[in-house]
């Protein structure tokens, strides 16, 4: 629409124009995008890597800690195929750590149950007087390649492992490094790296087969390799059945690997992976702001979030819930909670109407602040755009924060300023939108306490004027110094109005409002990323009719969030794919 200060249109005319718009939108046949879409060649991502290395051997190494940090890709995750390439610099990196895995999981000489137990994972056969080398070496390789490549190992594959085995025997390696060698080999192979599915000629959508979904349900859920029951499941072509999948999404979910949706899934959505490193307090400056606490937040929204799948919690509750998580010094320290002992996380009732949901928690309100200062752009932005999916448009060239002249008129508010500020005809338009939202948020201050008053302290030079003062001892004056300081408070206003006439006042009435008036929007916001997560891609067009059945489906189901897993394992992008280069449809 046209700036404020410009030409309107009608009220007929708008709502012409959106009759028309609603049209086009709702009458369009999506039936007719008949289009999985393709399973790009991808690597692992780090986490993934280790994952999979920790399933292998039985034992966490974590030997990727040194590797580059992982881009996000278009789909909003570090498991984007876009950005999942294996170049020439991280294979030296995999040349490395596959030396280190060989030479800490399986030690020439074990000395922990940890040693011994990869042990039994690997040497599944041994030579000795009634078994050669060559048919232990065989049953060795064919376990670990079938685990490692995810599929099972061809003949060609088994024949170039044991060539390479005799070889090395014959140069005078022993027995078992020998087999270390192939299996060093092994984790520097393409076939490990990257997810590799099948390709089948013709131009029609396939269904990927048991192996790929097996790789498919593992990675999205557990963010890890399939483990023997999905295996033995593949081998027997029964995943693909609709009941059989289902029942392993409930195995699965219940399992802890599946807290990766948490740590993984919804901590890159939600953005509070950032918090303890881009996200942080100095220390000196901060002392109550520890590595602890900030894991301590981190660990509220994962939990919560993994409370909400395996409860089978509506998804609104994302929103507003009764309860969160939290140990003693993040309930003392940001909460006001002085009733909850000991280091260790737990679930505890909310009676705070303010505070429930991810929109209260600490981790969320620290990611959308400044540093040591809140930003009610930053919030109400956060809250249209990866809460409800719906972004304000980039903001003009040339607009800054607020200008110094502003930021020093002490007569007026902090939300007096930023009005100001962002009255500007160009600004108005977008933040009439986000300021309301973020204003609502107000009594949350940058690390999430709350508060009721914004608290001011400024330098006066009169001791009449003062509220405090400290006398300083400095090497540069023989005589102490006193600094004159005056406190000065303001009440936070936390209510708003949106264009279209919404009003609300504070966090409980913000909630209220989203989930009367935009609850639609977040359940297709919640929708996508999951889909999108899961089929490790952005989501295109044609993955619309996907995303509308899933929707459908919820609303069947009270928008639950076990509906929601259960729909995007059975949907057509996750079951079936075509090739790439083939012509969309």
């Amino acid at each position: 629409m046209p700036p404020p200060e410009a030409p309107q249109p009608s009220d007929e005319t708008r709502a012409e124009m959106l009759t028309l718009l609603r049209q086009d939108i709702e009458e369009f046949d999506f039936s007719v995008l008949d289009n999985p879409g393709f399973e790009l060649m991808r690597r692992l991502t780090h986490t993934e890597y280790d994952n999979t290395v920790r399933d292998l051997f039985g034992v966490e190494l974590n030997v990727t800690e040194r590797f580059p940090t992982e881009l996000i890709g278009n789909s909003g995750f570090e498991n984007s195929s876009n950005t999942l390439f294996l170049q020439s610099s991280l294979m030296e990196r995999y040349i490395g750590a596959a030396q280190t895995i060989v030479d800490l999981g399986l030690p020439s000489e074990p000395t922990t149950d940890a040693h011994f137990l990869t042990r039994e994972l690997i040497y599944v056969m041994t030579p000795d007087a009634n078994m050669s080398e060559e048919a232990a070496s065989t049953a060795v390789f064919e376990s670990f390649l079938n685990k490692a490549y995810r599929r099972p190992v061809t003949d060609k594959e088994l024949s170039n492992a044991k060539e390479q085995f005799f070889a090395a025997r014959t140069s005078g390696l022993s027995y078992e490094g020998s087999i270390k060698q192939v299996i060093q080999s092994v984790l520097i192979s393409p076939k490990f790296l990257l997810r590799v599915e099948v390709g089948s000629e013709g131009a029609d959508s396939y269904r990927v087969n048991d192996y790929e979904l097996a790789s498919r349900l593992s990675y999205f859920l557990w963010a890890t390799m399939p483990d023997q029951e999905l295996f033995d499941l593949a081998a027997e072509d029964k995943l693909s059945d609709p009941e059989v999948i289902q029942q392993q999404l409930s195995r699965m979910l219940a399992d802890e690997k599946a807290n990766t949706l948490g740590d993984l899934f919804a901590a890159q959505w939600l953005g509070f992976h950032n918090v303890g490193t881009r996200i942080w307090l100095d220390p000196i400056d901060n002392p109550w702001c520890t590595d602890t606490l900030m894991n301590a937040m981190r660990d509220e929204t994962s939990m919560f979030f993994m409370s909400l799948l395996r409860d089978d919690l509506p998804i609104r509750t994302l929103i507003d819930a009764d309860f969160t998580f939290v140990n003693e010094e993040l309930a003392s320290t940001l909460y006001g909670m002085d009733y909850i002992r000991g280091d260790h996380m737990r679930r505890v009732p909310i009676y705070n109407p303010n505070r429930g949901g991810v929109l209260g928690h600490a981790s969320i309100l620290a990611l959308t602040s400044n540093y040591k200062t809140t930003s009610p752009v930053k919030r109400g932005v956060y809250v249209l755009d990866t809460i409800l999916g719906t972004p304000p448009p980039e903001p003009p060239p040339n607009v800054g924060i607020l200008s110094q002249e502003l930021q020093e008129m002490e007569e007026m508010s902090f939300r007096e300023k930023v009005e100001m500020h962002s009255s500007n005809a160009y600004c108005s338009g977008c933040h009439s939108r986000i300021d309301p939202i973020g204003f609502s948020m107000e009594n949350f201050a940058y690390f999430g306490q709350w508060r009721d008053t914004y608290d001011f302290r400024t330098r006066v030079d009169s001791p009449d004027e003062a509220d405090e003062s400290i006398t300083l001892n400095t090497e540069t004056s023989p005589d102490p110094i006193t600094i004159h300081f005056k406190n000065t408070r303001r009440p936070i206003s936390a209510g708003g109005s949106l264009p279209d006439g919404t009003r609300f006042d504070g966090p409980a009435g913000l909630k209220e409002a989203l989930l009367r008036d935009r609850h639609d929007d977040l359940i297709r916001q919640v929708v996508s990323k999951m889909l999108a997560y899961s089929l490790g891609r952005q989501l295109e067009y044609y993955d619309e009719p996907a995303v509308l059945k899933i929707i459908a489906a919820l609303e069947a189901n009270d928008y639950r969030f076990q509906t929601l897993l259960e729909e995007v394992v059975a949907s057509y992008p996750f079951q079936y794919k075509k090739n790439p280069g083939e012509e969309i449809h």
